[in-house]
């Protein structure tokens, strides 16, 4: 058996595994195909969905400091009757008493002494304990006398020294001080003394 040559012995070995003819042409260059590449496909254009504008925040309204109402001034004293004539009956007594001062017999003989009716006078209670002021009665009511049954009186005005029944100017006020009226009834003496303070004031 006749040896193939190099060139038989290739072209009878290639035909064994490539059937198909190939032919190799001067000036060919290999080329590596590159495996199939996927379709490129446009990108589709990103649908951006805008944010729900959100309500505009409400600006908050400064908080006002809290201003407490300015407390009611205690009441300096109570005062009843009509007071016709200006005649101020001070006194410092619980509620219940002085609601009853109209219709004190003992009060209104004091009174009948001196020529005057329950209506003619201003009956004044000290429901503040301290001492009232003078200043702050004219302003309360019309004062012509003050009949002070003990119960403490303060002025600005220059005055003489408050005495028990020792009449003392006010400005143009007759003030007379005296023991309260509970001591006054069953004391001889004190209504004496009280008496001959009245008749300097009211003669």
């Amino acid at each position: 058996m006749t040896g193939l040559q190099a060139d038989e012995l290739s072209n009878e070995f290639l035909k064994n595994f490539l059937p198909e003819t190939i032919f190799l042409v001067d000036g060919d260059v290999p080329v590596t195909i590159a495996p199939e590449a996927a379709p490129i496909v446009s990108p589709q254009p990103e649908t951006i969905v805008a944010p729900e504008p959100r309500p505009a925040a409400t600006p908050a309204l400064p908080k006002l400091p809290k201003t407490e109402a300015p407390a009611a001034q205690p009441a300096k004293f109570e005062v009843i009757g009509e007071n016709r004539k200006g005649v101020a009956v001070l006194v410092t007594i619980a509620d219940a008493e002085f609601r009853k001062l109209p219709q004190l017999e003992f009060l209104n003989k004091i009174l009948l002494a001196i020529g005057l009716q329950p209506t003619d006078v201003a009956y004044v209670n000290n429901v503040s304990g301290a001492n009232t002021l003078f200043e702050d009665l004219k302003q309360a009511l019309q004062v012509n006398y003050i009949l002070s049954f003990a119960s403490r009186v303060e002025s600005n005005l220059p005055h003489e020294k408050f005495t028990l029944y020792n009449p003392v100017l006010l400005g143009n006020v007759p003030i007379v001080f005296s023991h309260a009226l509970s001591d006054l009834e069953h004391d001889q003496e004190k209504k004496r003394l009280l008496w001959a303070a009245l008749q300097k004031v009211f003669k």
